[in-house]
Parts: C-alpha cells; structure tokens; sequence
C-alpha cells in the first residue's frame, strides 16, 4: 500500500476560490482523455476535489 503525501497551505479565499475555478477551466476546455497529463487527474478526481474544496469554502460561510 502505497504512502499518501500531504501538504498543508494557508490560502486566502479569493485563491481557494481560483483552484477551483481552474479544476472547473480543466474540464471545459481539455479533452477528458488528456486531463491527467494536465493535472495527474482524471475528471472524476477534478470534479471530487473541486466538492471537497466548495464545501470547505461553504463552511466557513463563503461561496464561490
């Protein structure tokens, strides 16, 4: 079983809410087929980060 490797940033909202707008840039302009050498994500990745990141943002009572 392989190790999974974390990082811990601090970004502000506006930044938080570009990462997200640039999983969802992904998935509108690069073919689903080529999105892993973009991002090393398939879209199901993209599309399951971008949720976990919009909820973060939804917690602390911000939205997109």
């Amino acid at each position: 079983m392989s190790e999974v490797k974390a990082v811990q940033v601090t970004l502000t909202v506006d930044e938080l809410r570009y990462v997200i707008a640039c999983g969802a840039a992904l998935l509108q302009n690069i073919p689903e087929s080529s999105l892993p050498t973009y991002s090393k994500f398939t879209k199901q990745q993209i599309i399951d980060f971008s949720v976990k990141m919009r909820d973060e943002l939804e917690r602390f009572g911000f939205d997109m």
